[in-house]
């Protein structure tokens, strides 16, 4: 696994957890954001809340394939070269 692989899947899951966060806890700056808060206009908070954790699990599960190796069919792992070692 290279740096980068590390550094998108770490990323993907801090943005899960805050995600997450975000949906369980008491703020209202995130549900003035432009999409949410048009959810949030139209359906509710409740609503608002189910697309942020909605966010939250879609993150995790990219961060989880990320560090998992897992690719599509098309792509070949990158190739070890010696200055890999």
């Amino acid at each position: 696994m290279s740096y980068d692989e590390q550094l998108v899947g770490s990323v993907a899951i801090i943005i899960a957890c805050i995600a997450a966060l975000i949906s369980a806890g008491p703020w209202e700056a995130p549900y003035q954001l432009r999409t949410i808060g048009i959810i949030t206009d139209r359906w509710g908070k409740p609503a608002a809340r189910s697309i942020w954790l909605a966010i939250a699990l879609a993150s995790l599960a990219a961060g989880i394939a990320i560090f998992s190796g897992t690719r599509p069919s098309y792509v070949e792992p990158p190739q070890q070269t010696s200055l890999d070692r």
